[in-house]
């Protein structure tokens, strides 16, 4: 075989740089072409919906709310308001079955113008009350308030029967015990409206004993008295006769 002519040279170099192009390009393609055929890979894509929460492996149910009662409070205590001459007036929480002494001592005990012996420090306290200590200017005779004396001896707690026919005996007679119990000065004491009996209203001048009787069903019906006013309610009281029954009332 003779020798290769100059152009048959170049050409042959030609060709194979050709070739060998061709082949370069086609490994570059085969190598982005997956190598399993028939697989497809794909990324994992995030879900759509909700995240359902995670079950309770003891299968028991979320502990409720507590419904203890809050810090502080106590079951039974009784509300007082300590008034008049003790030394920090003010409404008080006592214990359960505390008493008057027990009041007063919240209160910071007596001052030096009050009058012990006015009140009761023996008796219970009463929840919702109000324990008034009076002064010795007020009360200057001292004993008990006059809504807690022992009513008369003819007419019985809560009855009104007795003290109306003892004022019939006693006009009969020409001299009635009860003239001789009226209150003439408001320095004598006061009534409490809300707890005297129709005894102790009768001491209240220009009551007798049908007008206690109309005070105590009053009493019954619409229950405590919040102001001495609230008697001008009452039928056969107008303003004349309350003004003079005025300063010996108390509401407490």
């Amino acid at each position: 075989m003779g020798q290769l002519t100059r152009a048959q040279t170049i050409g042959i170099v030609a060709l194979l740089i050709v070739v060998t192009g061709w082949i370069g390009v086609t490994v570059l393609h085969t190598g982005q072409t997956p190598s399993t055929p028939g697989i497809v890979v794909r990324e994992a894509q995030p879900a759509s919906g909700p995240i359902p929460p995670l079950a309770n492996p003891s299968g028991s149910q979320p502990p409720a709310p507590s419904s203890s009662p809050a810090p502080g409070t106590s079951d039974g205590e009784i509300v007082v308001h300590v008034a008049g001459a003790v030394r920090q007036p003010g409404v008080y929480h006592l214990n359960p079955g505390a008493r008057n002494e027990d009041a007063v001592h919240a209160a910071g005990g007596f001052t030096s113008a009050a009058n012990p012996d006015a009140i009761n420090l023996a008796a219970h306290s009463e929840d919702g009350s109000q324990l008034y200590i009076p002064t010795r200017a007020e009360r200057p005779s001292g004993g008990m308030d006059p809504q807690a004396s022992a009513p008369l001896p003819s007419a019985s707690r809560g009855a009104s029967a007795a003290p109306t026919s003892h004022t019939k005996i006693a006009k009969g007679s020409g001299a009635s015990s009860h003239s001789s119990n009226k209150l003439t000065d408001p320095s004598q004491g006061q009534i409490n409206l809300n707890t005297a009996d129709s005894a102790q209203l009768q001491r209240i001048p220009g009551i007798g004993p049908a007008m206690a009787e109309r005070i105590l069903a009053y009493r019954r019906t619409a229950g405590r008295f919040q102001s001495p006013d609230d008697l001008l309610q009452i039928s056969g009281i107008g303003d004349k006769k309350y003004q003079k029954m005025r300063p010996f009332l108390s509401v407490r």
